[in-house]
């Protein structure tokens, strides 16, 4: 499929990709308070390899083996490393600072995109990447349920996760776009899903898991993130990347901190007229983005 403007149900597609992806960052920090980060990082992964086992038997005639390369740096790029990295990162900085930091993704996939993969960009584009990232700074900085904090270190982590990120999308865009969505992300586990096993063993997860008090309510909050977060997720997400381009797609980090209000509205907190505005802000550049 080539790029082309984004429909109604791709917009959809991103609403309901932000609110499945903004309740991870919940469970990532449940998860790592049983678990460590390795550990949480390696059953994540364990898990989504297992439900991803007979979903790559069924779209197996449509997995192109050859592209093997690519489908590794999906599997590693598009989860395994970045899971690792927000995993470590959210016990010393808040989840504001992680959601903040994580909309530097649009901005990275344009200029990795442009420097390495031969993206075509224009003023609008660079201006709508720009603009939606204002917006979701100014969500979490200016709406008045306090600011952002964390260590620069682990803050790093998370801009480096941002950029395997946007390494991952700029791949898919390039060298996978033909492929059926559910058959590119159950290859990419496929090819890693040993190395993850043997990385939950090594890391000890496997004895926490039986031997902690909590431990099996700890894998409740993994199994979310392995059968929602990452395998779900990364099919429509991956689906979005083919109907739409890598900037609109990775877009839907600028939607996060729209959800986690939405979210604390619910939950009784007060939406103010920052909210409002920066909402505004990040539909403006995502809609300039999209072009």
């Amino acid at each position: 499929m080539s790029n082309r403007q984004p429909s109604a149900s791709d917009w959809f597609l991103m609403i309901f990709l932000a609110t499945i992806w903004g309740a991870s960052f919940l469970f990532i920090k449940k998860s790592v308070a049983i678990f460590s980060p390795v550990q949480m990082a390696m059953w994540r992964m364990v898990l989504a390899t297992v439900v991803y086992i007979p979903i790559a038997i069924v779209y197996w005639s449509k997995i192109d083996w050859k592209r093997w390369k690519p489908l590794v740096i999906v599997a590693f790029c598009g989860s395994a490393i970045p899971n690792f990295f927000f995993a470590v990162a959210q016990q010393h900085v808040d989840s504001s600072l992680a959601g903040v930091l994580n909309s530097l993704t649009p901005l990275f996939t344009l200029v990795i995109g442009a420097l390495f993969f031969g993206m075509a960009f224009s003023r609008d584009k660079v201006l709508g990447v720009v603009i939606g990232l204002g917006g979701a700074i100014m969500l979490v900085l200016f709406n008045g349920h306090g600011g952002v904090s964390g260590n620069a270190f682990y803050a790093g982590l998370c801009v480096l996760a941002t950029v395997c990120y946007a390494i991952n999308a700029n791949t898919v865009n390039r060298h996978l776009r033909d492929l059926h969505p559910a058959a590119i992300a159950s290859a990419a586990f496929m090819v890693t899903g040993l190395l993850f096993m043997g990385g939950l063993w090594y890391s000890g997860g496997w004895e926490v898991a039986w031997q902690h008090p909590e431990g099996m309510k700890g894998l409740g909050y993994v199994f979310y993130l392995s059968a929602i977060g990452t395998v779900l997720g990364s099919i429509l997400y991956f689906l979005l990347l083919q109907r739409t381009s890598a900037i609109f797609a990775t877009s839907v980090t600028y939607l996060l901190p729209i959800g986690a209000i939405a979210i604390g509205s619910l939950d009784g907190e007060a939406i103010g007229w920052i909210d409002i505005l920066g909402t505004a802000i990040i539909l403006l550049g995502v809609y300039l983005a999209r072009k």
